[in-house]
């Protein structure tokens, strides 16, 4: 359990999860930070038993990680501030409390996870998407944020570094075969949801083995900010200015840069470009409710 996450929601319904838990023979333990969330979970797969994630899309990323290092089957309590992990499987985030029922009521899937591999020698598993560009400078931005949260923090963090922000030259390769231009952004998706709620993969899939690759070229800002609330509906990738692709591997770089450009997933730093994003199929089981847009095939 992440206290903290959801700019404190967790901690709010701290009593409520502990009593739901316990009422199913489950023990809670609130690790200081990721890398003893992470530490926890090895412990946890190592003995054999599943974990339950109670926090937002890091504290998910970091536990699925180590799920699919160790073989090892979790449940997803979306109680952050983004939870599109959750999203794509069909847990509402709303009432966080009905996913503890899942313990009872739900099925076990396989869900392909991602892993990205940075040239500066970090590395790690990602749940969602993984993005380069003026994304993730807003993300880094939104994280150090506290006084909102969801997807209100995400359009402040967007409006505020429209105000800096310039497309910069990137390099996407997929499978082999490359785009080069500028571009605004460019963002390797595992699920369709990042921010709290935008489709910014709408047809990506978390059990196909592929990853889904859209990319903002460098159009005028004022039409940028026009059209940027289509990501909400996903019909973004269908005007002009926005490249799209699929495959197995992707290599993120961007040519003169100086390392200027870091890649984030799940909400997360992971390190700077150049970059290697694969996917790994089936690489996790998890819990997911009745009628989840998954088949974990």
């Amino acid at each position: 359990m992440n206290p903290v996450a959801g700019r404190g929601r967790t901690r709010r319904l701290r009593v409520e999860l502990d009593a739901a838990l316990a009422w199913r023979g489950v023990p809670v333990e609130v690790p200081d930070d990721a890398d003893g969330t992470r530490r926890a979970a090895w412990v946890v797969f190592g003995r054999g038993d599943g974990v339950v994630v109670c926090g937002g899309d890091g504290t998910v990323a970091a536990v699925a990680g180590v799920a699919a290092e160790c073989d090892g089957t979790f449940a997803v309590v979306p109680t952050g501030a983004g939870n599109d992990f959750a999203r794509h499987l069909g847990i509402g985030a709303r009432r966080p409390l009905d996913a503890v029922g899942l313990l009872e009521t739900g099925r076990v899937v396989a869900c392909d996870l991602g892993r990205v591999t940075c040239g500066d020698g970090a590395s790690g598993w990602f749940t969602t998407v993984a993005n380069t560009g003026f994304d993730s400078e807003a993300n880094r931005w939104a994280n150090g944020v506290r006084w909102a949260t969801g997807t209100p923090l995400y359009l402040l963090a967007v409006l505020r570094t429209l105000v800096t922000y310039r497309p910069r030259e990137l390099r996407v390769v997929v499978d082999g075969v490359a785009w080069d231009g500028p571009a605004w952004l460019a963002a390797v998706g595992n699920t369709r949801f990042y921010a709290g709620g935008m489709m910014i993969a709408p047809g990506a899939e978390v059990d196909d083995g592929l990853l889904d690759v859209c990319v903002i070229t460098d159009v005028a800002r004022a039409e940028f900010v026009a059209r940027f609330p289509r990501v909400f509906r996903g019909t973004h990738t269908q005007v002009s200015g926005v490249v799209t692709r699929r495959g197995t591997v992707v290599e993120l770089d961007a040519p003169g840069a100086g390392g200027a450009l870091e890649v984030w997933a799940a909400g997360e730093r992971i390190g700077a470009l150049p970059a290697r994003v694969e996917v790994v199929r089936g690489a996790v089981r998890v819990l997911v409710p009745d009628g989840a847009p998954v088949t974990g095939r």
